[in-house]
């Protein structure tokens, strides 16, 4: 197995668990695609707070590749829907 391949196996355990997640059924028929959603002119929001670890400086590497990319608005929340709905199908929730 390649180091690419152990690393993806890794991001499917639990933390600081060797066991791995329980995966689901699959992607809930109800549910659209994230571009679907994401494209449309009026969306229905919902808050989700979360902390992150600092250590990963997430909000300073998201400043950086706003001023990069000369982007005057960056918009986080749809970031962080489409990077949550890739890790939820991929596990089959």
């Amino acid at each position: 197995m390649g180091a690419h391949q152990e690393q993806d196996t890794r991001s499917q355990e639990a933390p600081s668990e060797g066991t791995p997640y329980a995966h689901g059924p699959g992607r809930p028929k109800d549910v659209p695609e994230v571009s679907v959603v994401l494209n449309q002119r009026i969306i229905a929001r919902e808050s989700l707070d979360s902390s992150v670890p600092a250590a990963l400086k997430l909000k300073k590497r998201i400043k950086r590749f706003a001023l990069d990319n000369e982007l005057d608005h960056l918009p986080i929340g749809d970031i962080v829907s489409v990077a949550l709905d890739e890790w939820l199908s991929a596990r089959g929730f």
